[in-house]
């Protein structure tokens, strides 16, 4: 009976959500984590984070879902889901991810590809000409904001940008999109 009692708290906590902080490479498969705080590069594939990802490295991600996120280095999202702020320190690529709030991006080169963001997007660059892609059905319900270098956004005509681009302009490109 004893053991029975055991293996079944066992399983309890194995199923339950985990804060997590790591040195060095974290990885994260399908799995349900309360939140990540990781100092090296991190990879996550079909992962759960009911708050917030903090990462101070490189993000590859592809099917997650996470509250909001702070990363510092650079970023590729694939097929995710981000409810709450965004601040990236580096590039940021985003294929078929929704961001619910607005996003802050410290970068020269962003690219958004059949991606969703509901709100303000703010790009800083240091570097002259920032460009931000918007391609193959991405959206951007609020404006694009470059604060500092004066900056492009490149769009495809099946994009959207519904706000206004400060202090920058705006390019239509053409792309082939899969």
């Amino acid at each position: 009976m004893k053991i029975v009692i055991f293996l079944g708290v066992i399983a309890i906590f194995m199923n339950s959500a985990y804060a997590y902080t790591g040195f060095g490479v974290c990885n994260f498969g399908k799995e349900t984590v309360s939140s990540v705080v990781c100092y090296g590069p991190t990879v996550m594939k079909q992962t759960t984070v009911n708050g917030d990802i903090k990462v101070t490295g490189s993000l590859q991600a592809e099917n997650i879902f996470v509250r909001g996120m702070l990363i510092e280095g650079s970023t590729d999202l694939k097929v995710s889901q981000v409810s709450g702020a965004v601040k990236i320190v580096g590039s940021l690529y985003a294929d078929r991810v929704e961001f619910k709030k607005g996003v802050a991006v410290e970068s020269h080169n962003i690219i958004l590809n059949n991606s969703k963001i509901n709100g303000l997007m703010t790009i800083t660059s240091e570097q002259k000409n920032p460009y931000l892609q918007l391609q193959c059905g991405s959206i951007i319900t609020g404006s694009v904001l470059f604060d500092g270098k004066a900056g492009v956004v490149q769009i495809t005509g099946d994009s959207l940008l519904q706000g206004k681009v400060i202090n920058g302009s705006m390019e239509f490109v053409k792309r082939k999109c899969n």
